[in-house]
């Protein structure tokens, strides 16, 4: 394992490195009581992990690290201190550890343990050239890697979960900390808020590292940014098929039936966010608007197929009274009495539940068809 130090004192170094030798088998390519990034290149190029200072009279190790990972996204820096106020700020730059001085034997053992970790992690990483990443979010909230099963992500905590899925609602876009403080932690006071976005960003990064190639999470003005890499998101995919669709006609009827199918369910279905319900409604809005045009086409030319997206819509919006009017309609025209009756008997429910009034067009016609069923 090659490993480049970084410490403004000689001292300091010495015994880190004397410590690390202690407990593994290492290769230190670099020891550096200053940052000089021209001169070092190519050892910050072979090296695997970074061992750094903080309080450095050149360099800050907090930016020293910045500039690395600009260079080696994906390289473990772990800080090495003798302050305690530094540890948030590092891990917001996704720092794989944080140590006090004087390092112990013990501790570091747990270091290369997370070093460790994190290679083997790695390695099971495939490469996103070949390997595309989908995000599902209408219905079940998972990633999926070309050709394996979906795995749904193990959060630490709610507000990683919805902190990641925030930025990804956001994709591109720069979501401020302020905003992010007030939509997971409006209760706390500004100084203890900060921190734990800082803590909750790491988090969110950890519970993700698998697909690092895929997905990007940068501070930057203020706030932070999500950027995707060969990735697809079922909502996105959808909406731009729907967007994009010709006219309804004979010749792309199974076109906007393929579309209609993108759509597997609710937004983010399982979970309960303020700021989800906005846009899961307007989703859904979208999809019933869509598949009522497929079901009054199928009206004109197929009953049986009429009749299935019909009961589709009725499925989500079941206080659809259009849609259930002219089920029954079809029913009618269908001489299925049965089914008709239960139609308009859930249609009755339907009102009672919501304390609506039956529409009279709709009662006058059922009890028409009761006294008259064959004139229909």
């Amino acid at each position: 394992m090659n490993i480049v130090l970084f410490d403004d004192e000689p001292l300091a170094l010495d015994y880190l490195e004397h410590q690390l030798r202690l407990i593994k088998d290492i290769n230190i390519i670099g020891k550096y009581t200053f940052f000089d990034p021209e001169n070092i290149q190519q050892q910050i190029k072979n090296a695997d992990v970074i061992f750094s200072d903080i309080e450095m009279v050149s360099v800050n190790g907090l930016d020293l690290a910045e500039i690395i990972l600009k260079e080696k996204r994906n390289i473990p820096i772990i800080f090495v201190t003798g302050f305690e106020q530094y540890a948030v700020k590092a891990f917001e730059i996704n720092a794989l550890d944080y140590l006090l001085k004087p390092v112990t034997g013990s501790r570091l053992k747990k270091t290369f343990e997370r070093i460790e970790g994190y290679f083997k992690a790695s390695n099971r990483d495939i490469a996103p050239t070949k390997h595309p990443l989908h995000i599902s979010v209408l219905g079940d909230f998972s990633f999926q890697l070309q050709d394996q099963p979906s795995e749904v992500i193990s959060w630490r905590t709610h507000n990683a979960c919805q902190l990641f899925l925030y930025l990804l609602h956001h994709h591109n876009q720069v979501v401020t900390k302020d905003y992010l403080i007030e939509l997971l932690f409006p209760h706390l006071e500004l100084e203890k808020a900060k921190s734990q976005i800082y803590v909750t960003i790491y988090q969110l990064r950890q519970a993700i590292s698998k697909y690092k190639e895929y997905i990007e999470i940068s501070s930057i003005q203020s706030g932070y940014i999500l950027k995707l890499k060969n990735t697809t998101i079922d909502k996105v995919v959808w909406q731009s098929r729907l967007e994009n669709a010709p006219a309804i006609e004979p010749h792309t009827i199974t076109q906007h039936e393929e579309i209609a199918a993108l759509y597997k369910g609710d937004y983010l279905k399982s979970m309960d966010y303020v700021w989800v319900d906005q846009e899961r409604i307007h989703l859904e809005k979208k999809w019933l608007t869509h598949i009522s045009k497929i079901a009054a086409y199928h009206l004109e030319n197929n009953l049986d197929q009429a009749e299935f997206w019909f009961l589709m819509i009725l499925q989500i919006n079941p206080e659809n009274e259009e849609a259930r009017f002219t089920l029954m309609k079809i029913f009618a025209q269908k001489k299925n009495t049965m089914l008709l009756d239960q139609q308009y008997y859930q249609y009755v429910k339907a009102m009672s539940d919501l304390e609506l009034p039956i529409n009279p067009e709709i009662e006058q016609w059922y009890n028409r068809y009761k006294n008259s069923p064959f004139i229909y």
